[in-house]
């Protein structure tokens, strides 16, 4: 079977972490590498996060520390959902190695060595990608797809017009958005209409190991974590954007023109989607708008079931 060569640009992050364990697990993926940015938590609290997760899964792929300040706003942590730690209240054995460092770099090499064919999936804010295009134009004649986990057609999950990953860096999403690249994006209209309830993560694994028992208390945390106005689920935005690649007939949506507004008082950081093709403007991305929601379930049972083994 060909694999898709990927690396996955993450701030871990709760939602990372189950991404991180189905990307590892998944047959499908060749993983090149992770890449942190400061995000969820500060660089050094995401940068340790990813390298505890890749330890107990028990992996060696690269994790590689990018970016630890957006391009021009001030900082803004997501702690209010993820804890001091980042992992809420995970606690993990400290790692045993160190990360590689300069992300910007290690994006390009490998995108350029891999002919094409690389798939970025970014999870986080888009600060490292964005600096690998403003240092390197040519990025874009290297990488085949960017999926990125962000953005919202309806609304937005820290501000009311704004989802935490573009709001966390606007100018590095804008200048993604304009970079020609092929883009998906899974953004809140299909992350945040389904999800799992205490009893599905109670009821998700049949016999515990180490691993079963960190996935599940990281799900655990998740539920009821994005605050009172949300439905007492564990949403899994970034697995279900990596799980795109996965299954063809998981998310539904279409071509559209997006921008990202960074300049309004009250929708800094919005995701402006085009819908009705309104300005007849250049289709840069596909955008997702439904999920399949019995496929969706199925999906995180396969791919997160194979830690029973």
């Amino acid at each position: 079977m060909l694999k898709t060569p990927i690396i996955l640009d993450c701030d871990p992050g709760l939602d990372d972490a189950i991404a991180i364990f189905i990307a590892l697990a998944s047959s499908e993926f060749d993983v090149k590498g992770l890449v942190t940015v400061a995000g969820n938590q500060t660089l050094d609290k995401v940068t340790r996060n990813a390298l505890q997760l890749v330890e107990v899964i028990g992996s060696d792929v690269p994790v590689v520390k990018g970016a630890a300040l957006p391009l021009v706003r001030e900082q803004v942590t997501a702690g209010y959902v993820h804890g001091e730690s980042g992992l809420k209240t995970l606690v993990l054995p400290e790692p045993k190695r160190a990360s590689q460092n300069n992300a910007i770099q290690f994006i390009y090499d490998t995108a350029v060595k891999l002919k094409g064919e690389l798939v970025i999936v970014a999870v986080g804010p888009l600060t490292n990608i964005a600096h690998a295009i403003l240092i390197h134009p040519d990025l874009k004649e290297h990488v085949k797809k960017i999926v990125i986990m962000g953005g919202g057609h309806h609304n937005g999950n820290i501000t009311p017009a704004a989802e935490f990953n573009i709001f966390a860096d606007p100018e590095a999403a804008k200048v993604v958005f304009e970079s020609g690249i092929d883009l998906v994006m899974v953004g809140l209209d299909v992350t945040m209409a389904d999800g799992l309830s205490k009893d599905e993560v109670l009821s998700l694994f049949t016999k515990h190991n180490d691993k079963t028992k960190i996935i599940e208390h990281i799900l655990l945390d998740m539920v009821n974590s994005e605050g009172p106005g949300y439905k007492p689920w564990a949403y899994i935005h970034d697995a279900m954007a990596l799980m795109v690649l996965l299954y063809d007939d998981l998310l539904s949506g279409r071509m559209c023109h997006v921008d990202i507004e960074t300049k309004g008082d009250r929708t800094y950081g919005k995701t402006v989607v085009d819908y009705y093709d309104t300005h007849k403007l250049p289709k840069n991305a596909f955008v997702t708008f439904e999920v399949n929601r019995e496929r969706f379930h199925q999906a995180i049972q396969e791919r997160l079931r194979v830690y029973e083994q």
